[in-house]
C-alpha cells in the first residue's frame, strides 16, 4: 500500500468534483508533513503516473488545477477525461469494479500497469543481493582460470644430476 493511499481514498469519497484543500489538510489526510518539493516547486504537482504521490490522483480522474505556494493551497479538480489522458499516456489501464463499470470513477480502486516498472519501484535489496552472486561469480570464475592455467602449463624438469665421469674417461 502506498503511503499516499489515504489521499486517494480521500478523493474518491470526495462528492463534489472539485477539492479546494490546505498544505495542513492534506497533511492531516495523509498523516505526515507534505516534502521540501511540494511546498517550493510547481514539479511536484505535475499530474505524472510515474511518480507516487501523482498517482494517488491521478490514477482516479483527478488533476491538480492549481497551486497557490504562498497561500498553501491546492486544487484538485475531478475530470473523466483527464484522468483517462493520463492513465493512456501512461499505459495503465483500470481494472473494472464489481458493478462491470470501467473507466476513471470514484468506484475503480485499482490501477493495472503495463509499463515497465519505473526507477522508484526498484527492489535495491534485491539489486544489491544480485550484484553480490555477480561478485561471487566473478571470483569462482577468476579462481578457476588460474587453476586451469596452472594445470595447462607446461611442466619443467628437474635439473638432472651432473654425469659423472669413470675414472678412465678422464
Amino acid at each position: 500500500m502506498s503511503k499516499y493511499q489515504p489521499l486517494s481514498d480521500r478523493l474518491t469519497g470526495h462528492p463534489e468534483d472539485e477539492w479546494r484543500a490546505s498544505f495542513a489538510e492534506l497533511e492531516e489526510v495523509l498523516g505526515f508533513p507534505l516534502p521540501k518539493g511540494a511546498r517550493s516547486g510547481r514539479a511536484w504537482w505535475a499530474n505524472d503516473l510515474a511518480k507516487a504521490h501523482s498517482r494517488a490522483w491521478a490514477a482516479h480522474g483527478w488533476a491538480v488545477g492549481d497551486i497557490d505556494h504562498a497561500a498553501e493551497r491546492v486544487v484538485f479538480r475531478r475530470g473523466a477525461a483527464s484522468g483517462q489522458a493520463l492513465q493512456k499516456a501512461a499505459g495503465l489501464e483500470p481494472l473494472q469494479d464489481r458493478a462491470g463499470s470501467t473507466g476513471v470513477q470514484p468506484a475503480v480502486t485499482k490501477v493495472v500497469s503495463k509499463a515497465t516498472p519505473q526507477p522508484a519501484a526498484i527492489n535495491h535489496r534485491a539489486l544489491r543481493i544480485a550484484a553480490l552472486v555477480a561478485g561471487g561469480a566473478a571470483v569462482v570464475a577468476g579462481v578457476a582460470a588460474l587453476v586451469v592455467r596452472g594445470l595447462m602449463a607446461p611442466k619443467i624438469a628437474p635439473p638432472r644430476p651432473p654425469i659423472r665421469k669413470l675414472p678412465w674417461q678422464r
